[in-house]
């Protein structure tokens, strides 16, 4: 067994042991922010309610977006964002409250401290604190611009309700190195076509071709096969080097998406896998007896996606 596998398992077996041992309350408001199906009727409402401003938010900063908003419609999209900016401060209290359920490996400030600083923290933390630090300053137009801006961070916290998501993460992590080495050879590749194409054509077509970001923007939507046409080279030297870069990179651009591939098929493999050992582990137990913490005795959490946080989640 892997020693990540292992390490896994004996994060999973700290977080039931601390779920056990947690208040009603505690235990309930971890269910609520990260696994709604196993708590209580209340907690999976709160669940389900969270998720619903979440996609409220996204819908409602669609509408705002829109010039001449109606003085009634504005007033209302007002008070329903500083009621998202209120719950989502209260969540964000919470979550750090039962970051230690949720990193059950290490001690309670360590694992509030690990949420603070991961990704998924900080969106937590950009999702209301824009909106709060704008009750307490002077609005100016600049402000009032960067916490719209700011707002659409929210619209990233639907990624902990979507498996989808959560796998393309899961995917980036364990084939970084391979993305990262084809990402860089596409690079490499839009650098050198970029200061060739400029070299050749500028001399020709000095307004098309004015300087290497110019380059830079032809060779970036050749290879991405764009080809917008509003700037192509004229001269012989600079089509052929074109018709080189548009062969290169239709193998070149293909690398990162069989990477994606084959790194989607394996995680979609692993997950049946620990599913059927999961179902051969409870096949192979007696009937469970009722425990003080909600569940079963010797129940386990789901592997995957259920399992609570991923690295770098809260």
């Amino acid at each position: 067994m892997s020693r990540h596998r292992k390490g896994g398992r004996a994060a999973r077996l700290a977080r039931r042991l601390k779920l056990a041992s947690a208040s009603e309350l505690k235990r309930q408001t971890f269910y609520a922010l990260e696994n709604a199906s196993r708590g209580h009727l209340v907690a999976k409402a709160v669940g389900f309610a969270l998720f619903a401003l979440i996609v409220a938010n996204a819908v409602i900063v669609f509408f705002s977006a829109e010039p001449g908003l109606d003085p009634v419609a504005a007033w209302v999209i007002a008070r329903f964002y500083t009621f998202s900016t209120i719950c989502f401060g209260l969540e964000y209290l919470a979550r750090i409250w039962i970051a230690d359920l949720a990193f059950g490996d290490v001690s309670p400030w360590r694992a509030r401290l690990r949420y603070v600083c991961s990704p998924l923290g900080v969106i937590d933390l950009l999702s209301f604190m824009p909106n709060l630090v704008a009750w307490f300053v002077p609005v100016t137009p600049q402000l009032h611009d960067a916490v719209n801006v700011l707002r659409l961070v929210r619209l990233i916290k639907i990624s902990r309700y979507m498996r989808g998501l959560r796998t393309i993460g899961r995917v980036l992590s364990k084939r970084k190195h391979e993305i990262v080495a084809s990402f860089l050879v596409i690079g490499l590749l839009v650098v050198v076509a970029s200061i060739l194409m400029y070299e050749i054509e500028s001399p020709v077509q000095p307004d098309a071709f004015n300087s290497l970001l110019t380059g830079l923007y032809w060779a970036v939507e050749t290879v991405t096969g764009t080809g917008y046409g509003d700037i192509v080279p004229v001269t012989v030297p600079g089509r052929m080097v074109g018709s080189l870069v548009m062969l290169l990179s239709v193998a070149l651009v293909a690398i990162p998406g069989g990477i994606f591939a084959a790194g989607f098929v394996a995680e979609f493999q692993n997950a049946s896998l620990r599913k059927i050992e999961r179902d051969e582990r409870h096949a192979s137990r007696p009937a469970p007896k009722a425990s003080a913490a909600g569940g079963t005795a010797g129940e386990e959490e789901p592997d995957g996606e259920d399992a609570g946080p991923t690295e770098g989640e809260g």
